[in-house]
């Protein structure tokens, strides 16, 4: 890697105020990088750990955040990194090529054909991934009803505080379950949610299957068919279940570009993640919310796939960076934050504000996400709240103030001192926090007023990186930081 460094370092210098010479970071091969002291030197995270970022719109979630974090990971081949790119496929339109040329393995999940049909990095997922893989080892663990339910919940989501109309959201459950197991018990790895919304639309294939179920099932599908064929009878209620089952599955009806998804499977989850890949989930930007259900299936795949292996064990790392993390019913991920990390998880959240975060998972939820964030970072201020909160977190200091004063004839002068407590940052003063500036939080260090790093200021990676697809353009290289690689043996 260093070949030619001192020429890139030269061509560069200029660009940069003040001509500095970059860091050579050495030993920290994988570590996460956060950002930069006041007097330039890299701030890396103390372990692996789960994360959150809260930054408004623009300021630079992606370019500080998101791929930065990327850049510092590729190092280190034992960790897979699971990659929520829900913006049209902005980080891996940028960092695909940075991330071949570090020798990585890379897969581009991309059921909307975004890049092509033909992209060579495209692979076909399951969303039920973790549906077959429970089936398969029904026998041995017993885990199919869990994870059947956790599928479910991400597809008809279980508001809070809202127990009068369980039962609307109860029966449609249940109807899709059905839908599920009749599929995996008469088709092979032909259920899909496109498979799941195609049975229950059609009123001949459902009667049939029903049959065939209710005659040939075992006791588990037999009991499932005999519910279905209760519910049916029940033409007042039916036709609403129905409506809810197909509202909750309308982004894989007939028609749309995810009816297909995972009917041509190519590897599973569980591979991905023992083979070290880089994946990215993309999706088109303007139907990001309504895609939430879609990408919450495959993350809870993942991480079944993750809880159920032994890669901990192995060495092995995985790290979920999930951009726009409030557009995503991710709400299992977050009450198993916990038993994530003891099996080599991190989960990096990233979103706009911690008010978004309430509004979607409540405020229990958010303290939970709060306590599990070992590292927190906040790209700037806009709520007020917000700004006091951390204010206040930041706490107090002693400050001295020095007067003169006069005696009463004006005679005489006199000096004194005076002590005040203030705060260390007042609200104001976190609302005008510079845009190249973050505030850091790392548990059992305490806060850090810091530098923000950007995308093109990691060598070697600024000048893999390409055109963004959104704003157009890439950042030019002005390099501040140079990464260990696999190049010179991660030292």
């Amino acid at each position: 890697m260093v070949r030619g460094l001192k020429s890139y370092i030269a061509k560069h210098r200029q660009k940069r105020k003040g001509g500095a010479k970059p860091i050579y970071v050495t030993g920290r091969a994988g570590c996460r990088l956060l950002g930069m002291t006041l007097d330039g030197k890299p701030i890396f995270e103390p372990k692996p750990t789960h994360s959150i970022l809260t930054s408004a719109a623009g300021g630079g979630k992606t370019t500080s955040g998101a791929v930065l974090w990327l850049q510092s990971m590729l190092a280190d081949k034992s960790r897979t990194v699971i990659i929520a790119d829900f913006k049209q496929g902005e980080i891996f339109a940028q960092t695909v090529e940075m991330c071949l040329k570090a020798g990585r393995k890379v897969a581009l999940l991309d059921d909307t054909l975004m890049f092509g049909v033909d992209h060579p990095l495209r692979v076909d997922l399951n969303p039920f991934g973790s549906i077959l893989a429970a089936h398969a080892l029904q026998a041995e663990q017993g885990e199919l009803v869990f994870v059947t339910d956790s599928a479910n919940h991400a597809l008809i989501e279980e508001p809070n505080n809202d127990e009068r109309n369980a039962f609307w959201r109860y029966e449609p459950r249940a109807m899709i379950e059905y839908a599920q197991m009749s599929l995996l018990a008469n088709t092979r790895g032909g259920c899909t949610p496109g498979a799941v919304w195609s049975l229950l639309s059609d009123a001949q294939d459902l009667e049939r299957a029903l049959k065939i179920d209710l005659e040939e099932g075992d006791a588990v599908l037999k009991s499932l068919a005999a519910h279905m064929q209760a519910v049916r009878s029940h033409p007042e209620h039916y036709g609403q279940h129905l409506g809810a089952v197909k509202k909750a599955l309308r982004i894989f009806s007939a028609g749309s570009p995810l009816h297909y998804a995972g009917s041509d499977v190519d590897i599973t989850h569980k591979e991905l993640l023992e083979d070290g890949y880089i994946v990215f989930l993309t999706g088109p930007q303007q139907h990001v919310e309504r895609f939430g259900p879609y990408f919450a299936l495959h993350l809870q795949s993942f991480m079944h796939a993750l809880l159920s292996s032994n890669l901990a064990a192995q060495g092995r790392k995985v790290d979920f960076l999930l951009d726009e993390f409030t557009n995503t019913p991710a709400r299992e991920i977050v009450s198993k934050l916990t038993t994530i990390r003891a099996y080599g998880g991190s989960v990096h959240m990233i979103c706009q504000s911690r008010s978004e975060i309430e509004r979607k998972y409540g405020e229990k939820e958010t303290l939970t996400i709060e306590e599990n964030a070992v590292v927190k970072q906040w790209f700037g201020f806009s709520s007020f709240d917000e700004a006091e909160r951390v204010s206040k977190a930041m706490g107090e200091a002693l400050y001295y103030n020095q007067g003169i004063g006069t005696s009463s004839d004006k005679t005489d002068v006199s000096g004194n001192y005076n002590t005040v407590r203030e705060r260390l940052y007042t609200p104001a003063e976190l609302m005008m926090l510079p845009k190249d500036e973050q505030i850091i939080h790392v548990k059992d260090v305490g806060f850090i007023h810091a530098k923000k790093l950007r995308q093109n200021e990691v060598y070697p990676y600024a000048e893999q990186l390409l055109d963004n697809p959104l704003e157009g353009g890439r950042l030019p290289p002005v390099p501040k930081v140079i990464l260990p690689t696999d190049d010179d043996g991660g030292e």
